[in-house]
C-alpha cells in the first residue's frame, strides 16, 4: 500500500507579518493583553505546483510528536484511492506523501481526521513502535448502504501505510458530511494499549429526517459498530426545531477537562413549519438561525440538548418566529465545536446582526463554561421542550469590516483559541431569504486568523493575516449542493468554487496549522489571460476551477493555544517517523458517483 514518490519541490521559510488588528474585548475583572501577531511560513501548495483540477476541502490534524497530516478530496496519485489524497509535514515546507488510506476506487467525498489523544498537551511526545500513536481517517463516498457512506481507516505508523478500511457508517436515507473525533482514557495514553483503547466517532445527517447521527469505534478503529446513534434528544426544543433541515457542524470530545470523555455534536437549522415548506434537506431555501448541540456521558448512547444560538428573529423556539422574514443565516460556513484543555466548549459560527448600524457578516463565538448546558451566561429552558436563552455571541471578527464566512476553530490550554476563516473588504448585504447576496468579480479573499488566550472569559483577540496572496476573488455560494447554477428569482451566487470549509488544528507546542482551497494562480501576473470571475465547481471546466490548490500555512512565532511562545513550526523534538520527501503528486480528476438524492458528483457533495 505504499505509494511512489515523484520529482520533488520545495518554498522558502519565508516568515510574513502583513496585517494585525486587536478586538478591544475586556474580561470580567481585568483587562488581559491581546496576544501577539502571529507570523507564519509562506503558505506553499501542499499538492504539489502544477495546475489541475480538482483539490478542494483539507482537513487537518496533528499527532502527538508534532506531525501535521492534511487530507483533501478531488484529486488523488495513481494508485491511492479514487479521489482524496493526504500528505504530512513536519517544517510547513515539505510535504511527505503517505500510504494509501483506502483502496476503494469509489472514494472521494467529505474527508476528515482525527488522532488518538496526547499523553501531555503542551509538549511533543516522540513516538513508539507499538501503538502509542494513531491517526484516524474518514471519507464519505460508496458503501454496501449505497452510494453516500462512511467509509474509514487508521494508521499507527504516520500514515506510511493504513489498516482496517471498511464501512464506518450507513444509513437508508444516504449520508453526507461526515465528521471525526477520538478519545483515548488517560490510563491508555502514550502505551502500547493506546490505539486499541480509542474511541472514535463520526458525525453526519442524512437526506431523509435529516437527523444528526453518531458511528462510533471502541477499539481505535479496527471495527465500527453499524447501529447508529441518534444525538438529538427526544422531546428536546432541538428534535422538535430540526426535523427535515440540519448542517451538522462538527463533533468534539473532552480531552483533558471537566467531563473527560464528554463527546459533544453541534449543528444548525431553521424553523418549525418552515423546514418542510422552504427547502427541506438539500435546497437550503431558508435561514438557519438556530444552533443546537447535544452531549454524551456514555459513548454516545444517550444525549442531552441544548441551543446555542437563536436568532432574535424567534426568541422562543419551537414556536414560529414572530416575522420570518427577519430571521437571519448562519450557514455560512459551518458551526464547528472545540473543547480547550480546561473543558470550556466553544461553538463558532458566521452570522449578520442586522439591528447593528452598519449589518454586515461577521464570525461569532458562543462559549460554554459548563460542559456544554448554557451558552456566554444564557439559562436553561426550566423543561424539556421548552427553549434555552444563550447569551450574546461575541463577534470576533469586528475589527476586520467587510464579509467574513466559513470559521475553522482550534482550542488548548484554558480559554486558549484560534479561529480561521476567509474574509473579503466588500459588505455583503443579506439577500433572498435571508441568504447573503452575491459578492461581485471585485471581491478578492484571504484567510486571517484571530486568537485569544482567554476566549472562555470574553477576552480580547488579535487577528492576523495567514495568506501572502489572495487566494480568490469574485462569489463565494454558501448554499451548498444547491450551487452550481444561478436560482431563479433570487440573487444567491452560484460560485462554491471553494467549496464548503477547510482545515485548522494545533499542535503540542501551540501553533496553529492552516489549510484551504485556493485559486491564486488563476489571476496572478504569471496567469495569460487571467480568470474572470464565476465558474461552476461541478462543470469542472472552468478557468479558476483549472487552477485549484490546496494551500497550507504554519504558524511560526507568536503565543500558542496554551500560552506557549511559538518560535517556529513543527516539532520541539524529533518524531521517529520516516524521514520526508518533497513530492509533485500526479493529479487527476475524482471519481464521479452520482447520488439519486440530489445528482450531484460526491467529490463535491456537501449539506
Amino acid at each position: 500500500m505504499g505509494m511512489g514518490r515523484g520529482r520533488g519541490f520545495a518554498a522558502g521559510a519565508v516568515l510574513v507579518t502583513v496585517f494585525a488588528v486587536s478586538n478591544t474585548r475586556v474580561a470580567a475583572g481585568g483587562s488581559p493583553a491581546a496576544p501577539p501577531v502571529m507570523t507564519f511560513t509562506k503558505d506553499v501548495p501542499a499538492d504539489g505546483s502544477e495546475n489541475h483540477v480538482g483539490p478542494n476541502e483539507p482537513s487537518v490534524t496533528v499527532d502527538q510528536s508534532g506531525l501535521t497530516y492534511i487530507t483533501w478530496q478531488g484529486a488523488h496519485r495513481p494508485g491511492n484511492n479514487g479521489g482524496t489524497n493526504t500528505v504530512s509535514t513536519s517544517d510547513g515546507v515539505h510535504f511527505q506523501q503517505l500510504g494509501a488510506t483506502d483502496t476503494s476506487s469509489s472514494q472521494g467525498g467529505d474527508v476528515a481526521l482525527a488522532t488518538t489523544s496526547w499523553p501531555n498537551p503542551a509538549q511533543d511526545t516522540p513516538v513508539g513502535p507499538t501503538g502509542e500513536n494513531g491517526v484516524f481517517w474518514g471519507d464519505l463516498g460508496s458503501n454496501t448502504c449505497g452510494p453516500l457512506g462512511f467509509r474509514a481507516s487508521y494508521t499507527d505508523n504516520q500514515g506510511q501505510t493504513w489498516k482496517g478500511a471498511q464501512d464506518a457508517g450507513c444509513q437508508p436515507f444516504q449520508i453526507d458530511r461526515d465528521w471525526n473525533a477520538a478519545y483515548t482514557p488517560p490510563q491508555y495514553r502514550g502505551g502500547s494499549q493506546a490505539l486499541s483503547h480509542t474511541q472514535v466517532y463520526d458525525a453526519y445527517h442524512d437526506f431523509g429526517p435529516s437527523n444528526v447521527w453518531v458511528s462510533r469505534s471502541t477499539n481505535g478503529g479496527v471495527s465500527w459498530t453499524m447501529v447508529q446513534q441518534s444525538a438529538i434528544q427526544p422531546g428536546s426544543t432541538g428534535a422538535l426545531t430540526s426535523f427535515c433541515n440540519t448542517y451538522p457542524g462538527g463533533v468534539a470530545v473532552d480531552q483533558n477537562g471537566a467531563h473527560q470523555g464528554r463527546v459533544y455534536v453541534v449543528w444548525n437549522t431553521g424553523d418549525t413549519g418552515q423546514n418542510t415548506t422552504n427547502g427541506c434537506n438539500v435546497t437550503s431555501g431558508q435561514p438557519f438561525d438556530h444552533i443546537f448541540l447535544s452531549y454524551s456521558d456514555d459513548g454516545g448512547s444517550t444525549w442531552v440538548t441544548h441551543a446555542v444560538f437563536n436568532d432574535p428573529c424567534a426568541p422562543n423556539p419551537p414556536a414560529p418566529p414572530v416575522n420570518p422574514t427577519t430571521c437571519q443565516d448562519t450557514s455560512e460556513g459551518w458551526t464547528p465545536v472545540v473543547v480547550d484543555d480546561a473543558g470550556n466548549v466553544y461553538v463558532a459560527f458566521t452570522w449578520i446582526d442586522i439591528s447593528k448600524a452598519h449589518p454586515e457578516y461577521d464570525v461569532y463565538l458562543e462559549v460554554s463554561n459548563d460542559g456544554g448546558n448554557t451558552w456566554n451566561g444564557g439559562t436553561i429552558g426550566p423543561v424539556l421542550g421548552a427553549a434555552d436563552h444563550p447569551g450574546a455571541p461575541i463577534d470576533v471578527s469586528a475589527g476586520l469590516p467587510g464579509t467574513n464566512y466559513y470559521p475553522e476553530i482550534a482550542a488548548g490550554g484554558n480559554g486558549g483559541f484560534d479561529v480561521a476563516w476567509y474574509h473579503s473588504d466588500y459588505v455583503t448585504q443579506s439577500g433572498t431569504l435571508q441568504k447573503p447576496a452575491a459578492q461581485p468579480g471585485s471581491a478578492v479573499w484571504d484567510v486571517y486568523v484571530a486568537q485569544s488566550l482567554d476566549a472562555a472569559r470574553n477576552g480580547p483577540f488579535t487577528t492576523s493575516k495567514v495568506t501572502t496572496h489572495p487566494l480568490y476573488f469574485g462569489d463565494i455560494c454558501t448554499i451548498g449542493i444547491a450551487c452550481g447554477s444561478a436560482i431563479p428569482g433570487t440573487d444567491w451566487g452560484p460560485d462554491r468554487i471553494l467549496l464548503d470549509n477547510f482545515g485548522i488544528a494545533v499542535g503540542p507546542d501551540g501553533g496553529v496549522r492552516i489549510a484551504w482551497t485556493d485559486v491564486r494562480d488563476s489571476w496572478t501576473s504569471a496567469t495569460n489571460p487571467p480568470c474572470q470571475p464565476g465558474g461552476s465547481d461541478d462543470s469542472n471546466v472552468g478557468c479558476q476551477d483549472g487552477k485549484q490548490h490546496v494551500y497550507f500555512a504554519c504558524q511560526t512565532s507568536g503565543a500558542g493555544v496554551a500560552g506557549q511562545q511559538v518560535t517556529g513550526c513543527g516539532l520541539s523534538q524529533p518524531a521517529a517517523a520516516t524521514p520526508e520527501t518533497p513530492y509533485v503528486p500526479v493529479l487527476v480528476l475524482a471519481a464521479g458517483i452520482a447520488t439519486a438524492l440530489a445528482g450531484r458528483r460526491l467529490a463535491r457533495r456537501r449539506r
